[in-house]
């Protein structure tokens, strides 16, 4: 019986975690496009693919992968003018971007016709150039044959601290000045309209670096007045197999099951005294059939019963155990003049 539980237990939040990540495949509009176009679903793939693409953030590759599909999209549709379009900017991210041997010409015509563009363009290219004082990163757009990019993108990080953004109009020349540090360590990307990165330069684990003088010393302000402050701290989520409602879902799923199975049985029951009643014209062996069905369906009604009341359980007290806001008592500077605060932080 135990040994029953705890597999109906385990079956259950494999099925809730399944479902999720279901729910996370649901929204994702560039792995709905693969595969409607791998199963040549071409209207289908079309307005996925324009979802994709607003959706935003979405690296160099996948930007490269979304006009493929698209230029695929639109030839298979007879779109020809979109399909050429869609591979000009493919291979203004990907030059060496090729269609397979023995694509069919509906689709190889307008990616030719967008490859001869780039007989008299070059594709896009980004370079980085630094200033240490004051530092500054400069985006150098040295082609963009089509003005795809729209922004420069910044992320960065002073002498190991936590990571920033900074953001700018993206223009030949895009200056983009950072706080004074000792070491900086960045990264940047060039951004299209919608947030993608067309081009990237710089990474978390080889970045940019910019070494600058020390800031200069300033000397200490008078110690400013202290007063407390309360403030929230938001809870962290717990993850989908630990919510309330996943183990209360799996709950009502087993008391389905056991209701279900509980009505068998009566059934069952039923059909034992009908036979019982008709002993005269039935044969020992049909009521012992139907009686061992009936043993079978009460043992599934316990068991369903059983992980209905564990989940029930469970969902309870993960609900009366769910993380929550609260509130956090801090000790901050009150402004004085020359400047200077302290915060000590903390529950209490």
């Amino acid at each position: 019986m135990l040994r029953g539980l705890l597999l109906a237990l385990r079956l259950a939040v494999l099925l809730a975690v399944l479902l999720a990540e279901g729910v996370a495949w649901a929204d994702d509009p560039l792995a709905q496009a693969r595969k409607a176009v791998a199963e040549s679903d071409y209207v289908a793939a079309r307005p996925a693919l324009v979802a994709a693409l607003d959706a935003g953030d979405h690296s160099p590759d996948e930007v490269a992968e979304i006009y493929r599909l698209s230029g695929i999209v639109h030839a298979a549709l007879g779109d020809a003018k979109a399909a050429t379009e869609a591979f000009t900017r493919l291979l203004a991210l990907s030059p060496k971007a090729a269609l397979p041997a023995g694509t069919s010409p509906k689709l190889k015509r307008p990616f030719d016709a967008a490859g001869r563009y780039f007989k008299t363009h070059a594709p896009l290219e980004v370079k980085i150039e630094t200033v240490s004082t004051p530092p500054t990163l400069t985006l150098v757009v040295v082609s963009d044959p089509l003005d795809m990019i729209a922004k420069a993108h910044v992320v960065f990080a002073i002498d190991g601290g936590a990571e920033r953004t900074k953001d700018a109009v993206a223009s030949e020349r895009t200056d983009v000045t950072l706080p004074a540090g000792r070491r900086i360590d960045a990264r940047v990307a060039a951004l299209d309209v919608h947030g993608n990165r067309l081009a990237e330069i710089g990474s978390k684990d080889v970045p940019i670096v910019i070494i600058s003088d020390a800031p200069p010393v300033v000397a200490p302000a008078p110690a400013p007045a202290l007063r407390p402050t309360r403030v929230v701290v938001h809870a962290a989520p717990r993850p989908v197999y630990l919510t309330w409602w996943a183990h209360a879902a799996a709950g009502g799923v087993f008391g389905v099951a056991a209701v279900y199975f509980a009505w068998s049985t009566l059934s069952d029951a039923n059909e034992i005294e009908r036979l019982n009643a008709d002993s005269a014209l039935h044969q020992f062996a049909e009521v012992q059939a139907v009686e061992d069905r009936g043993h079978r369906h009460a043992l599934f009604t316990n068991i369903g019963l059983g992980a209905a009341g564990a989940f029930g359980i469970a969902a309870g007290i993960l609900y009366l155990t769910r993380p929550r806001d609260h509130l956090e008592t801090r000790i901050t500077a009150a402004p004085t003049p020359g400047g200077g605060a302290i915060v000590l932080g903390g529950t209490f």
